[in-house]
């Protein structure tokens, strides 16, 4: 009975791989989205680990002065009504109030707090200055962390540090492009690739299962005509 079990945990485990690549396909023109990868123990049991793959997207133009993509590691800060929040998408607008905002309307923060927008002028240097009618607005803060592993999906684009205050630090040199944002990094054939293997894993534990449902089933009955 134990290798029916261990042939269960595998299918599990390659359900829940299943649905981690189908979800990373579902977002592949997320902005900024990073895929999860799941692996398993060496027995093939629902012990498996799913980790966040921080590598960078592709960049694309846009032509929106408030797009802003990311060319070195670390994350935008947003405020949101639950907290500070980490972000790469750089899909900024400006609120009613002449404030900074992402897509979701919650502030993106400055090295000094909110950005207050004033006129249609607005220049973002590399360095994450924003200058609007030729007048310093402030510059948006970019942080990075001690220990990345510890950062938790959310939805919305926004990550959950999990850890200590104090391994969130400043970003060291940032690189921004006005006009730009980045994309998703998942990768369209590897991952339909991983989705064609995971199937095949499941059916194949299914059909061992199978097999030993009609061994067991088959020794029963013979034991019965024995007697």
């Amino acid at each position: 009975m134990l290798g029916i079990y261990q042939l269960i945990d595998g299918a599990l485990g390659q359900e829940s791989k299943f649905d981690t690549v189908s979800n990373n396909l579902a977002n592949i023109n997320t902005n900024a989205f990073k895929k999860d990868v799941v692996s398993f123990n060496r027995m093939l049991t629902l012990k498996n680990i799913s980790t966040i793959d921080l590598t960078p997207g592709p960049v694309r133009y846009t032509g929106n002065r408030l797009d802003i993509a990311l060319e070195t590691p670390g994350f935008f800060k947003v405020r949101t009504p639950e907290g500070v929040r980490y972000t790469r998408d750089g899909a900024f607008t400006v609120n009613e109030e002449g404030v900074l905002v992402n897509q979701n309307g919650d502030p993106v923060m400055g090295e000094n707090g909110t950005i207050q927008i004033t006129g249609e002028r607005v220049t973002i240097e590399r360095d994450g200055r924003v200058i609007s009618e030729n007048d310093l607005a402030g510059k948006i803060a970019v942080v990075d962390f001690d220990k990345p592993s510890l950062l938790a999906k959310e939805g919305r684009s926004y990550y959950l540090y999990k850890g200590e205050e104090k391994g969130i630090r400043p970003a060291g040199e940032v690189q921004m492009q006005q006009g730009y944002l980045e994309g998703s990094n998942v990768n369209l054939t590897e991952e339909m690739i991983k989705m064609v293997e995971t199937m095949r894993a499941y059916e194949s534990a299914q059909k061992a299962m199978q097999s030993i449902d009609e061994m067991n089933s088959k020794m029963v009955n013979d034991a019965g005509l024995l007697q």
